[in-house]
């Protein structure tokens, strides 16, 4: 695996060598092209993150340990180089890269995740005050996707459409708490699977491009999952598309 990570993050310089036709800055992100593929550096995405299941999950109480605040969940990918391979005169192109991808869910009802259990548990905490307590994972993906554009000649005037899937492994998770002026956090896996698959689509019109991801495998390793079995999602658009 650490081959493959180091294979493809050192392809884009490979590709490129010494004979790049175009090097931009824009912002903070970076830009090389040549006839035949395209790299972009430092791109970000920025949406909400959620949870799916076909079952409703309750606590003895009849609480829902799952219950989310929609807007404060968010999901921020930030690629660490993406890379197009033109094909069919740039109407097709077939992309790969490496992304670093940051989940937070934040949890309606006073729920703790608990550490360091052999099953997924959460503890119902009604005196606790909470402000925010909310979960939080990273994972390291690398998405290979096939990319249409109506109008390769001129960006600004095309229609883009992707779709294709990823692979990532688990790199980190969290669960912090604030209440009364006190802060808690928590580092564990809390059962989270170490990999994941899963698809993305993509639809935009010149700079505006919106995306949705949808993970094939659920959040929680079977062994460990407690009979919760939720599928992470994410919707939003891209801060500075490719």
């Amino acid at each position: 695996m650490r081959v493959l990570f180091f294979i493809l993050f050192m392809a884009p310089f490979l590709i490129h060598g010494q004979d790049s036709t175009m090097l931009e800055f824009e912002d903070w992100c970076i830009e090389t092209e040549r006839d035949f593929a395209k790299t972009r550096y430092g791109l970000v995405d920025f949406g909400v993150s959620g949870l799916i299941s076909d079952d409703n999950y309750r606590l003895e109480n009849g609480i829902d340990p799952f219950e989310m605040r929609p807007l404060k969940s968010t999901n921020i990918k930030l690629h660490l180089f993406q890379q197009r391979l033109k094909l069919v005169k740039g109407y097709v192109s077939l992309g790969y890269g490496i992304v670093l991808d940051f989940n937070k869910y934040y949890f309606d009802n006073p729920v703790v995740l608990l550490e360091d259990q052999p099953q997924v548990a959460f503890d119902f905490r009604p005196d606790a005050g909470f402000k925010k307590n909310r979960l939080s994972y990273w994972v390291l993906d690398i998405p290979f996707m096939l990319h249409f554009e109506s109008n390769p000649k001129n960006a600004s005037k095309s229609l883009h459409l992707s779709g294709g899937a990823y692979a990532g492994m688990l790199l980190g998770a969290n669960f912090k708490t604030k209440s009364k002026g006190q802060k808690n956090k928590t580092r564990d896996n809390f059962g989270i699977d170490r990999w994941r698959f899963g698809l993305r689509a993509e639809i935009g019109y010149g700079p505006v491009t919106l995306y949705g991801t949808y993970d094939l495998n659920a959040l929680f390793e079977e062994e460990k999952n407690g009979g919760y079995k939720v599928t992470p999602f994410s919707l939003g658009f891209m801060l500075w598309p490719f």
